[in-house]
């Protein structure tokens, strides 16, 4: 088997791995394989039940790219590193300056992507509905749902890719593409769903696997990503 062949193989397993918990992710989520009382509404414990449940499941893929990338891979999980130079991306919109940074674009771009969300959560969720605010525990509900989901959804759909990309030398092309399809596709079940949710997540997933690249860090792919959740808990919890 020849080297090429060689660097070829981690990143077809990896992907093949992405690829076969993304269905099961959907199946959990009605078929969850925990569950806890902890709440007296249901929703709350069929969320914890399944967030749990995928927990486990994000601790055998950091394992898994453990064992394939070593310390190389690892490092993309250091929430410290928030800075870094903007690779310019025109076609989905980033066309920074020569003083633009991951720093401050990260920031512009939280806000911009969690309006976004905001606005597409509303008319498939929201519109129409009437929307109870349950203080406690529900807002920090919300918050614990969202930094779950997020930091499981970039562990799977990013981190996973983009430390076996990097440590097999692939160009970061690969780990954004693959990053891209993958969540894409998964959400056109999820929320936001159809083809709105599908190009959106498409271009998340392809934005945050650029940030990991780029800052050497986790940081920003799961603030932004903790930030569209909570807006999307917001919606689905507080109906």
């Amino acid at each position: 088997m020849t080297n090429r062949n060689l660097r070829l193989l981690p990143l077809l397993a990896i992907t093949l791995i992405v690829v076969a918990i993304a269905p099961t992710l959907l199946w959990i989520r009605d078929h969850p394989l925990l569950a806890f009382s902890f709440f007296e509404r249901g929703t709350y414990n069929t969320e914890i039940s399944y967030q749990i449940t995928v927990l486990m499941i994000v601790l055998v893929v950091i394992a898994i790219v453990a064992a394939m990338t070593g310390k190389a891979g690892l490092s993309y999980l250091n929430l410290r590193n928030r800075d870094g130079r903007i690779r310019p991306e025109p076609w989905i919109g980033l066309k920074p300056s020569d003083s633009d940074s991951w720093n401050n674009v990260g920031r512009n771009m939280a806000v911009v992507i969690t309006l976004v969300t905001a606005v597409v959560i509303y008319f498939q969720v929201i519109h129409g509905e009437r929307i109870t605010l349950d203080l406690f525990p529900g807002l920090p509900l919300i918050v614990l749902f969202a930094l779950m989901n997020a930091f499981a959804e970039e562990i799977i759909f990013r981190f996973s890719f983009v430390a076996v990309v990097h440590r097999y030398g692939y160009s970061p092309y690969v780990a954004q593409g693959l990053a891209a399809l993958t969540f894409g596709i998964v959400h056109y079940f999820g929320t936001p769903g159809g083809i709105p949710g599908v190009l959106m997540a498409a271009y998340i997933g392809w934005l945050l696997a650029k940030s990991m690249f780029e800052t050497k860090g986790f940081f920003w792919a799961l603030a932004i990503h903790f930030l569209q959740d909570v807006v999307i808990f917001i919606a689905l919890l507080m109906k």
